[in-house]
């Protein structure tokens, strides 16, 4: 059984009483009656899930914030992933606003768990377990908080308006800790698997891959701890637990029939035709003008959206010719409305199959953390910690290569260090295109300044990108407004 909410009128009471810094204090009123007994933290953890599903997928500040601030997109009008495609957007831009709120609401409703989880009698490892899943999403949205706003207030525990108006910016290294901290304990605390009726609940293997993932971060841009070990026994043990599976075939990771199976390390669960808890992904990211027709007559159920993404001429001409990746992910012709095939206009094709009973209600997971990424960043890891011409490392992403139809790579064509991370990075953005990863890889790597201003360069747009400081997004006005001693990031 698909793990979707039970429970929405916690998300309700969770959200309840919060100000205009979304640090969402929670008053006894809200809570009272609630976190009384088992079934009440079940439906409470099962709500940290709805959570992650809103804002990593259903939010379009999950693709604004990230994808359309790569090289794989561009935007030229004025919806908000515009400016941000083109690095002329500015603290009062709505979507900066509603992306501080969803974060925070969301690490509320883990810090309520947390601090009531002690306050009755259970098992031990049903406490364990609710606990485990509120500190690793807890983690994980610290880290998307860390990554695209910098140091963020850190709050653990539950606030009232006043104690939450007082609370200042950390550091990125202490937002870092905490994060370390929560997945840690996540990874002690959750179990290695669940049963059929608990699928898409997060594991200690989940845990691990996110805590090796944040490693690496730590290790890049701008923290540059060299953690690269720390990441790489994590990524190890993972890869050899058993538990996972490099799929022989690119198409099939994406594939509705196969979706759930063990080339994912994390996923989110979705459930078409259950009151809006469908993935709007595949509806999102086909053009506004396709027929709506099965794909088969050239359209898509339903038809598209006016927020899709922009693919980039940059993003469809890297792909080497022969990539298989490249007719899974995107989508070269379609039919127009008209009855015209447009050929000009490439869009996303990724997640498109599966049931759907509705525009922006299609049956299909989304993969958060996949079991490819992990092979990937693990190669990463060991050519950080000492480049071996034809080593280990080759050898993982020439595993990618052979199943996209490509020819092996041999130290005659990267030679060294700082080859193979050039080659990572392509691989990189070919394999995970349109799953919001691609921006944060440039960051991390110190890349996002030399690839981006050439990308703007096409459009005349180089100059708006100026320096590093624009690799973090400016603190929401309207958090400043009712907290102005939390300062604003250089450069806006």
């Amino acid at each position: 059984m698909k793990l979707y909410p039970y429970a929405c009128l916690l998300l309700i009471l969770a959200a309840a009483g919060c100000n205009q810094l979304d640090l969402v204090p929670v008053s006894s009123k809200s809570v009272e009656g609630f976190y009384k007994t088992e079934t009440h933290f079940d439906q409470a953890a099962i709500g940290l899930y709805n959570g992650l599903r809103s804002t990593w997928v259903n939010s379009e500040a999950s693709y604004m914030l990230t994808e359309a601030r790569s090289d794989n997109a561009f935007q030229g009008t004025a919806y908000d992933d515009g400016p941000i495609s083109r690095f002329q957007e500015t603290s009062m831009l709505p979507v900066l606003s509603s992306a501080w709120s969803a974060y925070y609401a969301g690490i509320n409703r883990c810090n309520r768990i947390i601090e009531q989880i002690g306050n009755i009698e259970m098992p031990a490892e049903r406490k364990s377990q609710f606990e485990g899943e509120a500190k690793f999403v807890r983690g994980v949205l610290y880290f998307d908080l860390v990554r695209i706003f910098g140091g963020v207030p850190i709050v653990t525990t539950s606030l009232s308006i006043s104690e939450s108006q007082k609370v200042d910016r950390g550091t990125d290294e202490a937002v870092y800790d905490q994060i370390v901290s929560d997945l840690k304990s996540a990874s002690e605390l959750l179990p290695a698997a669940h049963n059929a009726a608990n699928k898409g609940r997060a594991t200690s293997w989940a845990a691990k891959g996110y805590l090796g993932k944040v490693y690496l971060f730590r290790s890049g841009y701008p923290l540059k701890k060299n953690e690269w070990k720390q990441a790489a026994d994590l990524f190890r043990e993972i890869i050899d637990s058993g538990e996972f599976q490099f799929f022989d075939r690119y198409e099939d990771v994406y594939s509705f029939e196969k979706e759930g199976g063990k080339q994912q390390v994390f996923s989110i669960q979705f459930k078409a035709g259950v009151s809006g808890h469908g993935n709007p992904f595949p509806t999102r990211n086909a053009s506004n003008d396709i027929v709506p027709l099965p794909e088969a007559q050239g359209g898509l159920p339903f038809g598209g959206s006016p927020f899709n993404l922009f693919l980039s001429n940059d993003l469809l001409k890297s792909f080497e010719a022969g990539d298989l990746r490249k007719d899974v992910a995107i989508r070269q012709s379609w039919r127009h409305k008209s009855g015209e095939i447009i050929t000009t206009l490439p869009t996303c094709r990724k997640y498109q199959n599966g049931p759907v009973v509705a525009a922006n209600d299609w049956d299909v997971d989304w993969i958060a953390l996949g079991y490819t990424d992990v092979l990937m960043m693990y190669a990463e890891c060991l050519n950080e910690m000492g480049f071996v011409p034809d080593g280990e490392a080759f050898d993982l992403l020439n595993k990618v290569r052979k199943r996209a139809g490509l020819k092996p790579k041999t130290a005659a064509d990267i030679p060294d260090q700082s080859a193979y991370r050039l080659w990572m990075e392509a691989e990189r953005r070919h394999e995970f295109c349109f799953e919001n990863l691609r921006w944060f890889d440039l960051v991390r790597t110190d890349r996002a300044l030399d690839v981006k201003k050439k990308f703007l360069e096409a459009y005349g747009m180089a100059d708006n990108l100026r320096d590093r400081n624009r690799y973090l997004y400016p603190i929401p006005q309207s958090v400043r407004d009712v907290t102005p001693h939390i300062q604003q990031n250089p450069g806006y």
